[in-house]
């Protein structure tokens, strides 16, 4: 094959260069078929036309779709308008998925930045009184906190069942709820597995956490000694002249992903509290 008189040509270098990868790259495609030089001369150098830059970022569109090669290659040799369509119409679905997926990836991520500042900002001993409005919880079944040498890969298979429950569903991490009757007894409470959500879903047990004041503070350190922490909340709610309400909450804003020791540990609590004559 001659070079043709009005084409432009690029050494295998420069043509990487243009299309931001080095030469093994496309050695490789030409081994494979995928992309092959448009000219190759009696000493074997390779030179690609300036026109095959459009044919490389379709190859490399293909693959960020994460077709497999052998995909992406037979498309390349049957081309059509039609089998573009077809393959832009079969590929959107998916391109919907990950969408879906790096939304909730940001989620995430957004909220991981508010709680942690949250637990850094935490003052111990610091209880509050705070007006929360109405919120839509999915909520598990009834767990029972068990001793972690006894109950803990329970507890563990529990809540990975109900994270993967709830990941599509949930606007927030997984926190727990517990009747505050339960809280400071000998008995281990019973607890539930939460998320935040603003849809429901069939198939999820939603709970509605009541619009109206709560008790609310953190705790420092690790699990183990939240009912020390308890315990001052709950005197301190009685000092305020009200009586705590049915349930209690916990957040967990600074756990074991953030920081190594368990003394870093930051929890927000919220109870809800009832004035004495039952009024929220």
């Amino acid at each position: 094959m001659e070079k043709g008189k009005t084409e432009i040509y690029l050494t295998t270098g420069e043509f990487a260069k243009l299309c931001g990868v080095n030469k093994r790259t496309l050695f490789h495609y030409n081994d494979i078929g995928l992309l092959k030089p448009a000219f190759t001369d009696e000493k074997g150098y390779r030179s690609y036309s300036h026109r095959q830059l459009d044919v490389f970022l379709l190859i490399h569109g293909l693959k960020e779709l994460k077709l497999p090669l052998k995909d992406v290659r037979d498309y390349m040799d049957h081309r059509t308008p039609q089998h573009m369509i077809d393959m832009a119409q079969r590929e959107l679905p998916h391109i919907e998925q990950e969408i879906e997926k790096l939304q909730d990836i940001r989620r995430m991520l957004e909220e991981t930045i508010v709680l942690a500042e949250e637990g850094l900002a935490a003052k111990k001993k610091a209880f509050r009184l705070e007006e929360l409005e109405e919120q839509r919880l999915i909520r598990s079944g009834p767990i029972a906190d068990g001793d972690p040498s006894a109950g803990y890969l329970e507890w563990t298979n529990e809540f990975r069942q109900f994270d993967r429950l709830t990941q599509s569903d949930a606007s927030s991490f997984i926190g727990t709820m517990t009747a505050v009757e339960e809280l400071l007894k000998e008995k281990e409470p019973t607890v539930y597995f939460f998320v935040k959500t603003d849809r429901q879903r069939e198939g999820l047990a939603t709970f509605i956490k009541r619009k109206g004041r709560y008790a609310v503070g953190y705790h420092h350190g690790s699990y183990e000694q939240l009912d020390d922490t308890y315990t001052d909340m709950l005197n301190w709610i009685e000092e305020q002249g009200l009586q705590a309400g049915e349930f209690s909450y916990e957040e967990y804003l600074i756990d074991d992903v953030a920081v190594k020791e368990e003394k870093d540990y930051v929890t927000r609590l919220e109870i809800e509290v009832v004035s004495f004559n039952g009024e929220i």
